[in-house]
């Protein structure tokens, strides 16, 4: 390979990407090169990143505790409130997440978490818990602060509307920006937009399943109950970082997600819309993650992790770059694509927005 040329194009405009693309560039001492769409403090929030979720599967909430501590020390790094702590509370009110919620509560708690149940008379038939101590990356500040940090690694990183690409389906992939060319030997799809963007339907595995959303900007008068607050059953998603603003992701048919949106809120916060725009994301028809080649192509394919991919970052570098630990590898081999009942071992709770 040429000089100037990369081992990795990892493609993706969230801190997943850029994350992963430094972690294999310093960390693993790959050449690598990130296509992504730069930060705007103007563009409405699309992803929110924390280190907890109701998962079901033990092996996974101990990957990503892990995972979460070495995210949370690399980003410290690079200067204060760029993570935040937080005590999430989560929402069931069907009897399959409910079931789901108790579940992630007793592994939460074997694994060293503070977990809590809340009273709450508009969500009587309903189980809510607080998780203590959570990790929240701070939507605003990170992102300068990751562009600084593969700025002083020297990590290439370009503007995806200046920047053709050829990607084949051998993995490889041609980089042209302005009169320069170079090639790559390893595309990775780094997260659902990449995915969406980049590699047509036929080319992802059966189980990987386009989920309509919408992000959302709130005005609020006043704090809310708890700074993030997932509805798990009305697919809405609440973080408030100060005291005004209040980003919102919605999962499920657009057409209800005002209303959805306003169920959640409807209990006396003062709420104004000040954006919105449409966001669509991935799941798996099983629950759990995908991570592995896509469809009659050698592109690597990361997607459907939901809000705790960026903290599994260093986990998956690991994996990329060919050093994962045994009870990882574990992990990822499970996770990859649809060959009979492989996947069995990977299926987890997943919501479905009424």
């Amino acid at each position: 390979m040429a000089d100037d040329n990369y081992d990795y194009l990892v493609l993706g405009s969230t801190p997943l990407a850029g994350l992963l693309a430094g972690l294999l560039a310093i960390e693993h001492r790959r050449r690598v090169c990130l296509v992504g769409e730069p930060f705007s403090p103007f563009r409405l929030q699309r992803s929110i990143d924390i280190s907890v979720a109701p998962i079901t599967r033990p092996e996974t909430p101990r990957l990503l505790k892990g995972a979460a501590a070495e995210t949370t020390r690399l980003v410290n790094g690079w200067g204060k409130g760029l993570v935040s702590r937080t005590d999430p509370l989560f929402v069931a009110e069907t009897p399959e997440s409910i079931a789901a919620l108790g579940h992630f509560r007793h592994l939460a708690i074997a694994l060293g978490y503070a977990v809590e149940p809340v009273a709450d008379r508009a969500i009587a038939q309903g189980l809510m818990l607080r998780v203590r101590d959570a990790q929240l990356l701070a939507h605003g500040r990170l992102e300068p602060a990751l562009e600084s940090w593969l700025a002083r690694h020297e990590v290439r990183h370009l503007d995806r509307a200046d920047t053709d690409l050829t990607l084949r389906k051998d993995g490889t992939a041609r980089i042209a920006n302005g009169d320069h060319s170079v090639e790559a030997a390893q595309v990775i799809l780094a997260g659902d937009d990449a995915v969406l963007e980049y590699l047509p339907e036929e080319a992802r595995d059966r189980s990987l399943e386009p989920v309509p959303g919408a992000a959302m900007l709130l005005d609020a008068a006043k704090p809310l109950p708890a700074p993030y607050t997932s509805f798990l059953d009305r697919g809405v998603v609440l973080v408030q970082d100060g005291k005004v603003s209040v980003s919102a992701l919605l999962a499920g048919d657009p057409t209800t997600a005002r209303a959805r949106l306003g169920s959640a809120i409807s209990r006396g916060e003062a709420l104004r819309l000040a954006g919105e725009t449409v966001v669509e994301s991935l799941g798996t028809s099983d629950g759990g993650p995908f991570i592995g080649p896509a469809r009659g192509h050698k592109a690597l394919v990361i997607a459907a992790l939901g809000p705790t991919g960026a903290f599994l970052a260093p986990a998956i570098a690991r994996h990329v770059a060919g050093a994962t630990p045994i009870d990882e590898a574990e992990w990822f081999a499970a996770r990859g694509p649809t060959r009979g009942n492989q996947r069995l071992l990977a299926a987890d709770y997943r919501a479905v927005p009424a």
